[in-house]
């Protein structure tokens, strides 16, 4: 039987996309190709919805989950791995007359289910490992050019340095050592378009 290969989340906001103009992050799930074994975690880069064909015709299976750090999301790979394995055990590609697709015997979608308990619910707010995501205008505008240290000279790279010390300044005040504050950077070159030059 094949086994599952477990795809880790290397940083702990890799699942952090927030498109210019949407109102939340994207949503973010767990994924199982039923037919390589491999099993990992990604944001849904699609903003109307909608499925691959993949997950149409059963070769991979999502479950939805909130917004978790990377380790949070490794942690519950690991969890998902038995019963994903049994998944795949269970799986069977088929004709249906118009396409091939994956057919799941009754220890399979049994473990579907499993898996699909075990992991928090998209909407759960208490989930432990949630990832603390502020956008900038919703934090107001914490700092000012000077207090930021921005002139209309400020290159990119120093405002990405900035923005890192500021990060770091947030995270500090506010406990919470894994927040992200998207949008950040964009702030800051604001702040710079804003300022004069010195002479």
């Amino acid at each position: 039987m094949t086994k599952v290969a477990i795809m880790k989340c290397g940083a702990q906001d890799e699942l952090l996309r927030w498109y210019r103009g949407e109102q939340w992050p994207q949503p973010v799930y767990i994924a199982l190709d039923v037919i390589s074994g491999r099993l990992w975690a990604d944001y849904d880069a699609n903003v109307d919805g909608g499925c691959s064909p993949e997950v149409y015709h059963g070769f991979e299976r999502h479950w939805e989950i909130p917004l978790l750090t990377g380790d949070a999301v490794n942690e519950l790979l690991a969890q998902v791995a038995t019963h994903a394995e049994r998944v795949m055990a269970g799986a069977e590609r088929v004709w249906d007359g118009s396409n091939t697709v994956i057919r799941l015997d009754t220890d399979a979608v049994a473990a579907v289910e499993d898996i699909a308990d075990l992991l928090p619910r998209c909407d759960d707010r208490d989930a432990a490992g949630l990832l603390p995501v502020y956008d900038v205008d919703s934090i107001g505008e914490m700092w000012t050019a000077e207090e930021a240290g921005i002139t209309g000279a400020t290159t990119d790279e120093a405002i990405e340095a900035t923005a890192q010390r500021l990060l770091a300044e947030f995270r500090d005040g506010s406990g919470e050592p894994d927040a992200v504050i998207d949008g950040l950077e964009d702030y800051l070159r604001c702040l710079r378009d804003a300022s004069p030059s010195p002479c």
